[in-house]
């Protein structure tokens, strides 16, 4: 878990760096090992990281080819496999929110469509002035905004952006009472008003604080389901199962697992056995 947060001024002017400092203080628990800050042509970018992969050279803002800037919460599980494909690009860091700095500067605002993971990424661009925001495709990390007249800002929480001012400690009714029978709000909407979630599977394409365009990416692939034969299902599905746990532990620190003792997290605690090199 770590912390990203930003402003981007319809005026191109500074942000001010009071707010960075609230948001940096507010954000400080989701990365405690380390902070850092972006700013150019009126947008901002934070950072607080709690560091998984590529602890001693892995400190955002991350900077990439053609004046592009990101910073992430997330883990992006086919980092290994996108250094692979991204021949002669020129990487300075072991982290694996490295790769979609030039995974955009191929493809663009489709750079998510190669990702493999859970992530949050605000990524600018200082060549076309322009901020995106991406969330991937099943909505697991969070990632928040809100649209003022003085320009945009988001966060990785909401209690962020109300310490800074940004929107009004109040109340939505409808998504309280969404909250209330469901345990959760859906949509784009929060319960705060005035603060939207990015969507799962969106991207934002901001400029001079106002969003022009919005991407989306489906969980599921298009295809139909595989059609195989009764004998062949264990073994695909344990197959599938063990490939993707391997990859999730793809970590420089070390891992655990919390269990309920149930079918599934028995299942997938033996799996990590199985794909580790030791004890889980």
């Amino acid at each position: 878990m770590c912390g990203i947060a930003g402003l981007m001024r319809r005026d191109g002017a500074p942000p001010d760096p009071a707010l960075l400092d609230v948001l940096e203080r507010r954000l400080h628990h989701r990365g405690p090992d380390s902070s850092g800050r972006y700013s150019r042509d009126g947008c901002a970018l934070l950072s607080t990281r709690l560091a998984i992969i590529d602890l001693d050279h892995g400190q955002q803002p991350l900077h990439g080819p053609g004046e592009t800037t990101l910073v992430a919460n997330g883990e992006i599980y086919n980092n290994p496999e996108l250094r692979a494909e991204l021949a002669g690009a020129a990487f300075y860091t072991g982290s694996d929110c490295e790769p979609p700095l030039h995974l955009y500067a191929r493809l663009g605002t489709g750079y998510t469509t190669r990702l493999r993971g859970m992530y949050a990424i605000a990524l600018h661009d200082r060549a076309r002035r322009r901020l995106l925001l991406s969330r991937d495709p099943f909505g697991i990390k969070p990632l928040y905004y809100v649209e003022t007249a003085e320009g945009f800002a988001f966060a990785s929480e909401i209690q962020a952006l109300l310490a800074c001012g940004l929107a009004p400690r109040a109340v939505g009714p409808l998504q309280r009472a969404e909250l209330l029978q469901l345990k959760f709000t859906t949509g784009a909407e929060t319960i705060v008003p005035g603060v939207y979630r990015v969507l799962p599977g969106e991207t934002l394409v901001i400029e001079a604080g106002r969003i022009v365009a919005r991407h989306h990416q489906p969980a599921l692939p298009a295809a139909p389901p595989l059609d195989l034969a009764p004998d062949a299902v264990q073994p695909a599905l344990e197959r599938a199962l063990l490939e993707s746990v391997a990859v999730h532990l793809r970590a420089d620190v070390p891992y655990g697992l919390f269990l309920s003792g149930g079918i599934d997290s028995t299942a997938l605690l033996a799996l990590m056995q199985r794909a580790g090199s030791g004890r889980v």
